[in-house]
């Protein structure tokens, strides 16, 4: 495995201006917490912590690189050091409603294809669409109550994961007209 720090003092050495490659489970996971900032999830104070553990699992840009120097307080200069960063790795911060979309559909995909639990599914489904455009206002009031009855009626489980099944395929119905797909 390669030393990330000795490709970040390389990288200086050289001044290079591009960003270095990264395993792509690092990329991965440093786009999944950029996800997270964009819906608000990660507080501005937290980039520089994520900027450095991205440097240690070997993503490296020069943006990265100085915000992981930031400290907490420097929120403003961390957001347009993440957004520069981002956009130097090839992965430019995605708009919320987008993030969103895939998001829940994600988790409708994974519910049907069997690979998440019904109710953590229902429950983030139901935040996602909560936070969403308010265009698909009934679809998340259907995942706020199938939340509700998953909660409140445990014997009935097996029957609100048929109805949660039903409305995942309509969540992926609406996601196909609107471009966003689960990947």
């Amino acid at each position: 495995m390669r030393n990330p720090l000795a490709a970040t003092r390389l990288a200086w050495h050289h001044r290079w201006v591009i960003a270095v490659p990264a395993a792509p489970d690092s990329l991965t996971q440093l786009s999944w917490e950029a996800d997270e900032y964009v819906l608000g999830r990660i507080d501005s104070s937290r980039l520089p912590m994520i900027a450095a553990q991205a440097l240690a699992r070997g993503t490296d840009s020069p943006a990265l690189r100085e915000l992981a120097g930031l400290g907490r307080a420097e929120v403003r200069e961390a957001r347009d050091l993440f957004v520069i960063a981002m956009a130097e790795l090839g992965q430019p911060l995605r708009e919320p409603e987008v993030v969103l979309w895939h998001r829940a559909s994600q988790a409708a995909q994974g519910l049907l294809d069997g690979i998440r639990d019904a109710g953590d599914a229902i429950g983030e489904i139901a935040w996602l669409l909560c936070n969403a455009d308010g265009q698909h206002g009934e679809l998340a009031t259907d995942f706020e109550m199938l939340l509700i009855d998953w909660d409140e009626s445990p014997a009935g489980r097996a029957g609100i994961a048929k109805d949660s099944e039903q409305a995942c395929r309509r969540l992926l119905d609406v996601a196909k007209t609107i471009g966003t797909q689960p990947v």
